[in-house]
C-alpha cells in the first residue's frame, strides 16, 4: 500500500512471510505516523486482535477485502 492510503480504521492484511512472523494476519489500522520504541519507526500501528500492537511499514500491508454482511434472522439463502 501507499502511505497516503492508510487511514485509522482501515482493514488491512500483513504480507505473507513478513519478518515479524505475523504475515498473513489481518487487522485494523489504529494510527499512522512516526513511533518511538519499535524496530520500524515510520508506519502504521496495527491491531490484529492479540494483546499487542505492531508497527508495520506501508509496503508490507494490503487492503483487506470487505466482508459481506452476515445474514440476519429474517434473511436466508435459497
Amino acid at each position: 500500500m501507499k502511505w497516503e492510503e492508510l487511514k485509522p480504521g482501515l482493514p488491512v492484511r500483513i504480507a505473507a512471510g513478513h519478518e515479524n512472523g505475523f504475515g498473513g494476519r489481518s487487522g485494523k489500522v489504529v494510527a499512522v505516523g512516526t513511533f518511538e520504541g519499535y524496530s520500524k519507526r515510520i508506519g502504521a500501528l496495527i491491531d490484529i486482535g492479540e494483546p499487542l500492537l505492531m508497527v508495520i511499514e506501508p509496503e508490507a500491508l494490503e487492503e483487506e477485502p470487505k466482508d459481506p454482511s452476515t445474514l440476519g434472522w429474517e434473511e436466508f439463502d435459497l
